[in-house]
């Protein structure tokens, strides 16, 4: 399940990504044009700052959810709880039990290792950062973080998952399994 959507996942953040380094770019090489036009260097070298740590954390979360790890620890933690899930509209008590292990697990995950790459991370900074820029954060991206807080999308995620789940597992031939014991004699 992984595999096919990992490939149109990295093409868009790549795109995401060569966006990123333009973006520095221009913050680094328009510092005479800033002057020109009469902006005070230091509010815009504090804006162009700020754009390049955003940019540079949502880059690091897009390699994050990328990562085999990160991939494989969501692959275990759906598969091994997709099956609690069922399409009625009434929730049951397990689904909030699950999701609050899906939070810890996830979440965890995600700070770990952007604290491992940007040592000065604080996901409430980054939180907001997301919020007031969401148009800049690529939509895919966005739904996977969205999953941490919006419960209705978590469960979409797991209905979406085992039904796929179900539907590749119908593409294998069925199995027919006989007794050992009917062509033994009886004693």
């Amino acid at each position: 399940m992984r595999s096919s959507n990992l490939s149109s996942k990295y093409s868009m953040f790549s795109n995401y990504t060569s966006n990123c380094t333009s973006k520095e770019h221009m913050a680094n090489s328009n510092q005479e044009d800033i002057s020109v036009m009469g902006i005070d260097e230091d509010v815009a070298h504090k804006s162009s700052d700020k754009d390049v740590e955003f940019d540079t954390l949502i880059g690091h979360l897009q390699d994050i959810v990328l990562e085999d790890g990160f991939q494989d620890l969501q692959d275990k933690f759906l598969s091994e709880h997709c099956e609690e899930f069922e399409e009625d509209e009434e929730n049951k008590l397990i689904y909030t039990e699950i999701y609050n292990s899906y939070i810890t697990q996830i979440e965890g995950y995600i700070s770990r290792r952007l604290e491992e790459l940007h040592p000065s991370f604080q996901m409430d900074l980054l939180l907001t950062m997301i919020k007031s820029r969401r148009e800049e954060v690529d939509p895919e991206l966005f739904d996977t973080l969205a999953s941490f807080a919006d419960f209705v999308l978590f469960k979409e995620t797991m209905l979406n998952y085992k039904s796929q789940r179900d539907n590749e597992m119908s593409e294998f031939p069925t199995l027919v399994v006989t007794s050992f014991a009917c062509g033994l004699p009886k004693s």
